[in-house]
């Protein structure tokens, strides 16, 4: 299973694309890639003051009002997950969304958040539950409207199948605009250890007032790391992303 995917987090190896700057919309271009390692960005002391201060009483508040809250198994974790850098809810703002983990409430099932922060403040926050996710990252404005997406990368492992997702999600004004997910990795060795296979997606976006998304498939050989380790066995096929199964909630 040496071709697992790592559950770190942040945008870097494996979110490809970053708020700034344009691209052209002829081509799709590459955001996400099943088969890298995701590593974690570090929220800076003030963003995590920020975290525990306004962003976690919100969510307390409200989760309790959805009575959520007292499904938490371990108590509130209210950690960071990770950071990304971006113009979230108004063209060319200077902000961060921080993705943090509220707490879980069963295997796989996790009440998370989204706090976007600008100047020292929280401008926006998003709840939201669904799986484990591990990773956000700024999209370069995939629909031209001069705001970047947020990508977030989720996976898991149950009874020896792990696997990994993206979701699309955009704020804009008072409402959350879901583009849908897909999957970007799996590993079924730990259940089928003979015929068990390794799987990823490499997803690409054509930019456009209705973006376009593609998949490029590919296996693993067993052959170590690096690009050696992996077959291509799909090429850019056009793809409809699935309904998102995360439940979003905007607080402000």
């Amino acid at each position: 299973m040496g071709h697992r995917q790592a559950t770190g987090l942040a945008i870097g190896a494996a979110i490809l694309v970053a708020a700034s700057g344009t691209m052209p919309a002829q081509a799709p271009k590459p955001i996400f890639d099943g088969r890298l390692t995701l590593k974690p960005t570090a929220p800076a002391p003030a963003e995590v003051a920020l975290l525990k201060e306004k962003v976690l009483p919100a969510a307390k508040k409200a989760w309790h009002k959805q009575e959520r809250g007292a499904l938490c198994t371990g108590g509130v974790d209210g950690v960071a997950v990770d950071i990304a850098a971006g113009a979230f809810t108004k063209p060319r703002a200077d902000q961060k969304a921080l993705l943090y983990r509220y707490c879980t409430i069963g295997h796989e099932m996790v009440l998370n958040g989204i706090a976007i922060l600008e100047g020292g403040r929280v401008v926006a926050h998003v709840i939201f539950e669904g799986g484990e996710s591990h990773a956000i990252g700024a999209l370069p404005d995939i629909n031209g409207n001069g705001l970047a997406e947020i990508l977030l990368a989720s996976g898991g492992t149950n009874q020896g199948i792990t696997w990994g997702t993206m979701a699309i999600i955009e704020l804009g004004g008072a409402e959350i605009t879901e583009f849908g997910q897909t999957d970007t990795f799996s590993d079924d060795q730990g259940a089928n250890d003979k015929n068990g296979k390794v799987k990823a997606n490499r997803i690409s976006v054509k930019f456009g007032t209705k973006p376009e998304f593609f998949r490029d498939s590919f296996i693993a050989t067993g052959a170590g790391q690096g690009a050696g380790a992996w077959r291509k066995v799909g090429v850019q096929a056009p793809i409809t992303l699935e309904e998102d199964k995360a439940e979003y909630e905007l607080l402000q």
